[in-house]
């Protein structure tokens, strides 16, 4: 059974004539809904109860994610080559209704048996368009629907890692007895809810991810109509953020790393043989062009004819390397949700090439403290766990170094084995960013990969002069995807939020750090302009706001845009030489202080919150006058 789910603001139908002996009788005219599920259902060979009791539990799940109490089900034929014959298509049409009705849904069935016409207006968000598809027997997929699927089918032992790095074995059936998640703290009611996700599945939410909306209203990012879905637009703010990412990406983490910059094609060739095998590897939903080239996936096919190419000894080893790598992926349609996964995004990946074990359990620790720092500092704080797929024999040889790199880390963590390998690592650590909805995302990972070296002819030369295979690679991607990091920045605003606090973006990645507003522009722009002029020559990110607008909108409009400190000069802060500064960051909404702050003091602020971060100009004018409008969003 398949079933293509729209959410739709507008749907309506009409009969044209019967096409089928087992066309259901319908009333003239036709049917109109607003703001409904629609389900368009092609009802297959082998489909009964069952899977309809499955299909409706998909049905009822979508609707429970946008929030949605109508359900139109609307026989499809068009998404299936093997149909079941009439009779029992209506058959498992009329228990899918049921099902769904049982669900507390308001459902419509639309008659079986008719040609029809249809208009339709879709709702303008990443979870309107979803493909469903249940097999007989059991299996499903499309969407989000993950629902612990793969672990079922790659994984059959769990282990949770407390942070002490004590070590708990868990099943399907007792995780939820497991000791280290039943903990109170938030860390590890996160791990609960990553494990639950893992091997439940993850609960149907109630609206799009919070961040879609911010990424708007913030003007950082926007969907493209205009291009193909899941191919962003970036504005002027979104691209400063995404820039001073990059920084922190290469001077912070790679270069502090001793990796070496480099930059490989955006096209390669299908015709040669290690393009084919990476390909392949991975079964990519690549984007195709013409005369066999194919635009850049996310498996290497840069980096390892790079290094195949490169001469060097074991005096140079680890050899490191860092790119940043545009990277496309054709994911369906109905698994595109906002910056979570897109077809276009942007990689920072790391590699290693290392002679031995012991030069490879260094390399590994190294960036597994890298990468909880950035975690820490920069993306999710406390809102992320760690999670590691192993091949089961290499984590009973590892099982001392990773409880021991866990309990360095103080970070608890899930670990899910697998009887063998069935991609190039022997095992992989994942930094998952969870979610206030639930949902949790993968940041940063490290790779253990002691395949490729030998697959792709990768030589260095040793001591005794021999050439040999490079024994392990490190894989690592330090903010994985840019996209996926926004993400995850901006969900980790929306923890705020829910808390009663100020969503902010860290200090040093505000595209505006500093609003500086005049009370009366003809009195005050002066002693203004003069503050803004010097906060920028410090380094700062500065607005002016120059509007004819009263103070209380413009200041209303700062907080909502986010801005970090806004500052008020007016005749009692000219005459008394000192600056009316509110700070958002950590106060709870309405409940912001407004300061005295002498010139000093202000610069001495801004400069503990700036920590020696990356620091870039704005790239919009200072003057609120000067700006253009993006999305009109609020």
């Amino acid at each position: 059974m398949r079933a293509l789910i729209w959410h739709v603001d507008e749907f309506s139908y009409w009969p044209v004539g019967r096409e089928s002996e087992a066309a259901e009788e319908v009333p003239e005219g036709p049917r109109e809904f607003a703001d409904s599920i629609v389900a368009l259902v092609s009802v297959e060979e082998g489909d009964g109860p069952a899977e309809a009791e499955r299909m409706a539990s998909e049905i009822a799940g979508v609707a429970r994610q946008v929030g949605c109490g109508r359900v139109v089900i609307y026989p499809y034929a068009h998404l299936s080559s093997s149909l079941a014959r009439p009779r029992e298509a209506v058959s498992a049409l009329e228990e899918l209704s049921r099902r769904v009705s049982s669900e507390g849904l308001e459902v419509h069935r639309a008659p079986f048996g008719w040609t029809k016409g249809f208009r339709v207006r879709v709702k303008a968000h990443p979870l309107a368009e979803q493909l469903k598809v249940v097999e007989p027997g059991g299996a499903r997929g499309g969407g989000e629907a993950r629902a612990g699927g793969e672990a079922k089918e790659k994984f059959h032992r769990f282990i949770v890692i407390d942070d002490d790095g004590t070590e708990y074995e868990v099943t399907r059936e007792d995780w939820r007895s497991s000791p280290p998640l039943n903990k109170g703290d938030r860390r590890h009611r996160m791990l609960a809810e990553f494990v639950r996700n893992e091997l439940e599945g993850r609960p149907p939410g109630g609206s799009a991810p919070r961040h879609v909306y911010y990424m708007r209203k913030l003007e950082l990012v926007d969907y493209a109509p205009e291009s193909d879905v899941g191919h962003m637009k970036w504005y002027p703010n979104g691209v400063l953020v995404r820039d001073l990412i990059l920084d922190y990406a290469y001077f912070r983490v790679a270069r502090q790393w001793g990796a070496m910059k480099i930059q490989n094609p955006l096209v390669y060739r299908t015709d040669v043989e290690s393009i084919r095998m990476l390909q392949g590897e991975f079964h990519e939903r690549d984007y195709s062009l013409d005369e066999g080239l194919v635009l850049r996936f996310a498996s290497d096919p840069g980096a390892f004819p790079f290094v195949q190419r490169t001469m060097f000894t074991y005096r140079q080893m680890p050899l490191k390397v860092y790119e940043e790598a545009n990277c496309f992926r054709k994911e369906q349609r109905g698994e595109l949700t906002g910056l979570m996964r897109v077809r276009w995004f942007l990689m920072t990946d790391h590699h290693a090439f290392l002679r031995d074990e012991e030069q490879a359990r260094a390399e590994y620790r190294k960036l597994s403290l890298l990468f909880k720092q950035l975690m820490d500092d920069v993306i999710s704080g406390e809102h992320w766990v760690l999670g590691f797929e192993f091949v089961e024999e290499y984590y009973e040889r590892f099982r001392d170094y990773i409880r021991s790199l866990v309990a360095e880390m103080g970070v608890p963590a899930f670990v899910k084995l697998m009887r063998e390998m069935s991609h190039y690592y022997a095992f992989k650590s994942e930094y998952q960013a969870i979610f206030p909805d639930g949902n949790n995302l993968q940041i940063s990972t490290v790779q253990w990969d002691v395949k490729n070296g030998e697959r792709f002819r990768i030589r260095y030369i040793a001591e005794d002069g021999s050439e040999r295979p490079v024994p392990i690679i490190l894989h690592a991607s330090s903010f994985g995807s840019i996209e996926r990091t926004l993400a995850a920045l901006l969900e980790g605003a929306a923890w705020q939020e829910r808390e009663g606090y100020n969503p902010v973006l860290p200090f040093w990645l505000s595209p505006e750090q500093v609003r500086v507003i005049p009370v009366r522009i003809p009195d005050h722009m002066g002693p203004a302009s003069e503050l803004a002029d010097e906060l920028e020559g410090r380094g700062f990110r500065v607005g002016l706001d120059d509007r004819d607008l009263t103070l209380s909108k413009r200041v209303r409009d700062a907080k909502s845009r986010w801005i970090p400190y806004i500052v008020v000069i007016g005749d009692e802060e000219v005459r008394g030489g000192f600056y009316s500064v509110t700070p958002r960051e950590g106060h709870r909404i309405g409940e912001e202080p407004t300061l005295r702050m002498s010139r000093e003091e202000l610069l001495a602020e801004l400069e503990r919150k700036q920590g020696g971060m990356p620091r870039r100009p704005m790239y919009v004018p200072r003057e609120l006058s000067l700006r253009p409008t993006f999305t009109g969003v609020s």
